[in-house]
């Protein structure tokens, strides 16, 4: 077999998914409105019809390896990932799931033991610079501490249409701010220290993405004209037609062979009382306060995943959003509010209250944002009205979840646990590139913008309603842009840009690139080298 891409180009293999997630804060009992849709705990379960065909989501922890070729099964794919990455994970195997889990616990309240993707490495861990990169992937994981309130971190990318980046926080109703992590899965860490290319640093990024390449081939020589791989393409899992490969353009293998994972979720404090943990993933950690930045231990509750994911075909990644149903209203007519429309489910309790939204605000018992919608947070420093960070926030989804989404959603419930709290979680979306390969084909020197390959949704392009977006990460933006709108000028770090950070100040990342020849380069649509990046 040849393995060259424009053998590649011709393959007919169906995307892995990337899922993606966001998170939210839930249960806010001051004038609360419980969501419609929902059924009484304890009604007689019905059963839901499959729409997903073989692609059905199953009570495993196995990765799918086939997307499906149309939104119904892209999104049936995502809530498979969603399992996998949510099951016990391996207490001696980080990145596994532990073999010793069954279904029936899948989800069981209170257990804050880590799950699959909470064993993956923090970004901030693996670009830190503090630790010894060899041995880190099997090393100990520290207590989870949280002191992300940003899910951009120190980036401004207003200038992408990204509005709401940088400083801009997010409040529940009882006056907690949400907290972010960023993880990768062991592909992507191992890709990031290879042999040779410490991509950890704005100097390893630089040489890996103009390195020369190599035409790949295991039978006759290659044409003089035959595609170049290697330069900084994240893996995208060993498959039939086609091999990973290092930076110089070498077949290579990393971690799990999977294809690149990244993982943002949102976490919010939950009452001291633990009487929201029955409808939480829960964990237990050490947040951050945003102003005094003192430590405290607390209980929170998951309220948003995002879950990116490279798997061949699909280069330009797959991009997957869930949340708790308990986040937010609808936005209605006039600035009004509609609860969202959810699946019935038999295992539902009726729902506390809007996280972010409480719908007998009053101009007078908001006087910081005035009960407006989705307005962002303005730090103090910056000029003009500030706001506290224990203010409340009005938050409302622009874009409601569509009937694909929930269908398959509705499947998953039936088939989950009576009493896990995953009975609470929804899909919102996925955006996936209906064009796999990408062209530019996947090799070296590649620069901002990368295509979108003709994504679904479409995202900006396409109007409001075609926009992905989390309420908890793009709590600000949900009119502008999905996922892969601004993903596309994702760049490497660069000296300038590394010389550039000032403790407290955001780096703005322009469109297109910075004058500076070396930021221009792109990092397979992954922020995390631009966001990390210390040395």
């Amino acid at each position: 077999m040849t393995r060259q891409l424009n053998r590649v180009r011709q393959a007919a293999l169906p995307l892995l998914v990337v899922a993606a997630a966001a998170i939210g804060l839930a249960g806010c009992t001051r004038g609360a409105t419980p969501s419609t849709g929902n059924a009484t705990s304890g009604a007689t379960p019905v059963a839901v019809a499959n729409p997903c065909g073989v692609l059905a989501p199953t009570g495993t922890p196995a990765l799918p390896s086939n997307p499906g070729d149309d939104q119904t099964q892209i999104d049936c794919s995502a809530w498979q990932a969603f399992i996998a990455l949510n099951w016990q994970a391996d207490p001696n195997k980080p990145g596994f799931p532990d073999p010793n889990a069954a279904w029936p616990s899948f989800g069981t309240p209170g257990d804050m033991r880590p799950k699959v993707w909470e064993s993956y490495l923090e970004a901030s861990a693996v670009f830190g610079g503090t630790t010894p990169l060899k041995g880190m992937w099997q090393a100990k994981r520290p207590a989870k501490q949280l002191t992300r309130t940003s899910k951009f971190g120190p980036l401004d990318l207003t200038s992408i249409a990204q509005a709401g980046s940088g400083d801009h926080w997010l409040t529940n109703q009882r006056g907690d701010v949400t907290y972010y992590e960023i993880l990768m899965n062991q592909d992507e860490f191992e890709f990031i220290t290879q042999t040779g290319f410490d991509l950890t640093t704005a100097a390893g990024q630089l040489a890996c993405a103009t390195q020369p390449g190599k035409p790949i081939s295991d039978g006759p020589p290659p044409p003089p004209d035959a595609p170049k791989r290697g330069g900084l393409n994240f893996p995208a899992g060993q498959q039939p037609g086609w091999d990973d490969t290092d930076c110089a353009g070498n077949i290579a293998s990393f971690g799990q062979g999977v294809g690149a994972i990244e993982i943002k979720a949102s976490w919010t404090p939950l009452p001291a009382d633990h009487s929201l943990d029955y409808r939480y993933k829960t964990a237990l950690a050490q947040i951050q306060d945003p102003k005094t930045k003192t430590m405290r231990t607390v209980t929170v509750g998951l309220t948003g995943l995002h879950i990116a994911r490279k798997r061949f075909p699909r280069l330009p990644w797959v991009w997957a959003t869930f949340e708790h149903i308990d986040n937010t209203p609808d936005e209605a007519a006039n600035g009004g509010f509609t609860a969202p429309t959810l699946p019935a489910n038999a295992n539902q309790r009726p729902s506390p209250g809007y996280t972010f939204f409480n719908p007998g605000c009053t101009p007078q018992s908001d006087p910081t944002y005035g009960c407006r919608h989705n307005f962002p947070p303005r730090p103090c420093g910056t000029g003009g009205i500030c706001m506290p960070y224990d203010a409340p926030m009005q938050i409302t989804r622009l874009n409601p979840v569509g009937a694909t989404a929930n269908g398959v959603t509705a499947y998953v419930w039936s088939l989950l646990p009576a009493k896990s709290v995953f009975n609470y979680y929804r899909l919102i979306d996925v955006q996936w590139p209906q064009t796999g390969i990408a062209n530019p084909v996947p090799g070296p020197g590649l620069k901002v913008p990368l295509t979108m390959g003709n994504p679904m949704p479409q995202g900006n392009a396409g109007g409001t309603t075609q926009i992905v977006a989390d309420t908890t990460m793009e709590s600000f933006q949900q009119s502008s842009n999905s996922c892969m709108d601004c993903h596309v000028y994702a760049s490497i770090a660069s000296p300038a840009t590394v010389q550039a950070r000032t403790p407290g100040k955001l780096l703005k990342v322009a469109k297109p690139a910075p004058k500076d020849p070396a930021a221009s380069y792109a990092a397979d649509y992954s922020f995390t080298f631009l966001a990390e990046t210390r040395r």
